[in-house]
């Protein structure tokens, strides 16, 4: 397999989980986009603090672990550097860990930052992206450690853009969606797909408040409005749509949850 991305993540984690391995081989990988990134990224982490750590044998292409290293992808067993050098015509938006929600605002201002100063976005688009990465890495913070059980939510984004469209991925270790709503009167015992469900058919959050709740699924609207594609992953259920369309479908365990949009450039021009 060449090509580590939202489409083929869940197989590598598949192949983990079915045959007890405890190395990955990435070598013949000559592709990889943020959201893979990401799991990449929490699964080693993941297995780190398990006692097992994952012995993974990285892409040979130099392109992709030059790129990878510049997005800020340890390549050894050593933690993650704050300060990692950044390519800037490799690496669009490496790596940045959402800690609180104190922090949220400067880390979105980043992210912004970086993406306009590549791309002439307009005033329409620069205020609904800033909208959708506020609420994106608010739901770290607000729902990753909901029940104070997750011993490290990890909260995680990074971006990158192609020729055709910007690619943003946030992600987290944590309790996941069912565990989060669950917390809520009459949305106890919920699996991960049904977690999946009232979110974007009932708009739900854990939060019973007047007008709370219902950011992912307005979020997915605007991606489909844009013609985008849209990733969310929670325990073993993942919700993913295209132009081809969308369901939810069945995906090997892995802790928390992970999200991915795909945006066509022409948006933001």
């Amino acid at each position: 397999m060449d090509q580590l991305t939202i489409e083929t993540i869940d197989r590598f984690l598949e192949a983990l989980a079915t045959d007890h391995l405890d190395q990955l081989d990435l070598g013949n990988v000559r592709f990889v986009d943020p959201y893979a990134l990401l799991l990449l990224r929490l699964l080693a982490l993941e297995r780190e603090e398990q006692g097992y750590p994952l012995r993974i044998f990285w892409p040979q292409a130099p392109s992709i672990r030059q790129w990878m290293r510049d997005m800020g992808m340890p390549m050894t067993r050593f933690p993650m550097s704050r300060a990692a050098p950044v390519n800037d015509q490799s690496a669009l938006q490496p790596i940045t860990e959402i800690e609180n929600e104190e922090g949220i605002g400067h880390v979105v201002d980043g992210f912004h930052d970086r993406l306009a100063s590549r791309y002439p976005l307009t005033e329409a688009s620069r205020r609904a992206l800033v909208a959708v990465m506020i609420e994106l890495f608010q739901n770290i913070p607000h729902h990753s450690n909901a029940t104070g059980v997750a011993n490290n939510p990890h909260g995680i984004a990074a971006m990158q853009d192609d020729e055709d469209s910007i690619f943003l991925a946030v992600a987290d270790k944590g309790i996941g969606l069912a565990s989060s709503l669950g917390l809520r009167d009459g949305y106890e015992n919920l699996s991960d797909a049904g977690a999946l469900d009232v979110v974007f058919h009932q708009g739900a959050s854990r939060f019973d408040d007047p007008g709370r709740g219902g950011e992912l699924r307005r979020i997915a609207d605007l991606v489909h409005s844009w013609n985008g594609s849209f990733a969310l992953r929670s325990g073993c259920a993942l919700y993913y749509f295209d132009s081809a369309g969308g369901n939810v479908i069945d995906v090997p365990h892995f802790p928390g949850v992970q999200l991915g949009l795909r945006i066509p450039r022409q948006v933001f021009v």
